[in-house]
C-alpha cells in the first residue's frame, strides 16, 4: 500500500479546489468541502480531514480525566508534566495537518496511516 498516490496530471487544480482542499483539514469546514466539490480528491481529503477531526477530540475527551486526575490525586508536576505531553502531541498533529495541506494542494493523497483506510471506505 503506497503512502501517496499522485493525481492524474492532466487535470489540474481551480483556485476552488485549492481552497477547499485547505478547508478539509480545518474541523468542521471539511463538511462544507465535501458537499460543495465535485472533485474526487477534495472529497477524499474532506473525509481524512473529518475523521482525523473526529479522532483527536475523542482522544482529547479521554486524555482530559486522566489530566484531572493525576492534577487532583497525585502530584500537580505530574499532571502538568502529563499535560505538556498531551501538548506536545498537539504540536505533532498540527504539523500533520499542515503536511496533508501541503500534499493535498500538490494533487497528492497523503494517507495518514489507520485514517486513510477508513477515508476510503465512506
Amino acid at each position: 500500500m503506497r503512502a501517496m498516490e499522485a493525481q492524474d496530471p492532466s487535470t489540474e487544480l481551480t483556485d476552488q479546489d485549492r481552497l477547499l482542499l485547505v478547508f478539509d483539514y480545518l474541523g468542521p469546514l471539511a463538511l462544507f468541502s465535501l458537499v460543495a466539490s465535485r472533485r474526487e480528491l477534495v472529497k477524499w481529503h474532506a473525509k481524512q480531514g473529518l475523521i482525523l477531526t473526529a479522532t483527536v477530540l475523542a482522544i482529547y475527551a479521554l486524555v482530559r480525566p486522566v489530566y484531572l486526575l493525576l492534577k487532583r490525586y497525585a502530584w500537580g508536576f505530574f499532571g502538568d508534566l502529563f499535560w505538556a505531553g498531551v501538548w506536545l502531541v498537539g504540536l505533532g498533529v498540527l504539523l500533520l495537518i499542515l503536511m496533508c495541506v501541503v500534499r493535498a494542494l500538490e494533487g497528492e493523497r497523503f494517507r495518514i496511516p489507520l485514517l486513510g483506510d477508513l477515508a476510503d471506505r465512506f
